[in-house]
């Protein structure tokens, strides 16, 4: 995997393109509004998410942003990675910006995904990292960015990498402060615009805020609990919510043999809105500790990605 170092000169990424070019007759559009009206058109082949569960429902178009939120502690950046590898197998290039964890971190939590086990052999640790060549990169970088340097980033990674997917994780270490929300909204606005501009797909992680006087996390949240301004998930082409069942792992740190807790859920994946799309609701998902993948149910085989048979 290659790593993007934090000291690259971003200063050409930094002003967004001439319009010029973007004032457009509407004739100009007639074919693509006759491929989107046609009842016989084939179904949308935008990338997603390989669990079987949401594989002909959700979809990652380009040119969209997508929020992934949940409270703090309930694995919305192992979703997100687990999806970067979704990706890439699927022939996307992806930039991970992972500004809370040490690249190394990321890179070994994605090797159990792809590699499907807790320890996997060396050999099959370099085939996956030979793999991910012209695949999936990594921004150097741990700690807080500007918002004009996430977005020259972004820029950055289009135009040099031909980057298709950007993930950011997280909301907090580009906006870091919940009062400022005219900062907030005025980088959302820009990354939707960038997005537009450029047909990066870019992923946003954002926290939730924890339920207040007696709420608890038994319930999963919605989008209007994210941290923040509310342009987040407005702006926003699709807001994606993951919730752990913590009295699930609760029972099971009791009795790990609690057939009933065994049974449950781990969590849900929550699609709260899909602008471009016309499913919205929860699936269930189970995580499997060793491979750190989340599964469509408890029984499945976690098989290595494809990468280890080619």
């Amino acid at each position: 995997m290659e790593l993007i170092a934090d000291t690259i000169d971003l200063n050409d990424y930094t002003d967004g393109p001439d319009f010029r070019a973007s004032v457009r007759p509407v004739s100009d559009f007639s074919e693509q509004v006759k491929a989107d009206l046609d009842p016989h058109a084939p179904q949308d082949q935008s990338p997603g998410l390989l669990l079987r569960k949401t594989r002909r429902l959700l979809h990652f178009r380009p040119g969209e942003v997508t929020v992934w939120c949940g409270y703090n502690g309930h694995r919305k950046s192992m979703m997100t990675s687990q999806a970067a590898i979704d990706l890439a197998t699927q022939g996307e290039r992806v930039l991970i910006c992972s500004l809370e964890m040490l690249p190394w971190r990321t890179m070994s939590r994605m090797t159990r995904q792809a590699c499907g086990m807790a320890h996997p052999a060396a050999v099959l640790i370099d085939k996956f990292h030979s793999w991910t060549n012209d695949k999936l990169w990594l921004f150097d970088h741990m700690g807080r960015i500007a918002p004009a340097r996430a977005l020259a980033l972004c820029r950055y990674f289009a135009d040099v990498h031909q980057g298709t997917h950007i993930v950011l994780d997280s909301w907090m270490m580009i906006c870091s402060s919940e009062e400022h929300l005219d900062e907030q909204k005025q980088f959302s606005t820009d990354l939707c615009r960038l997005a537009q501009e450029t047909g990066l797909h870019v992923h946003v992680v954002a926290h939730c805020r924890k339920p207040s006087g007696t709420g608890s996390e038994e319930k999963p949240p919605t989008r209007y609990d994210i941290r923040g301004s509310g342009a987040i998930s407005d702006q926003a082409a699709n807001t994606l919510i993951v919730w752990m069942n913590k009295k699930k792992f609760a029972k099971l740190d009791s009795n790990p043999n609690d057939i009933e807790a065994l049974n449950e859920p781990c969590g849900i994946l929550k699609c709260d809105k899909q602008r471009n799309g016309s499913w919205e609701g929860s699936v269930q998902i189970w995580h499997d500790d060793a491979s750190l993948r989340f599964c469509d149910d408890r029984i499945s085989r976690v098989d290595p990605y494809h990468f280890s048979v080619e």
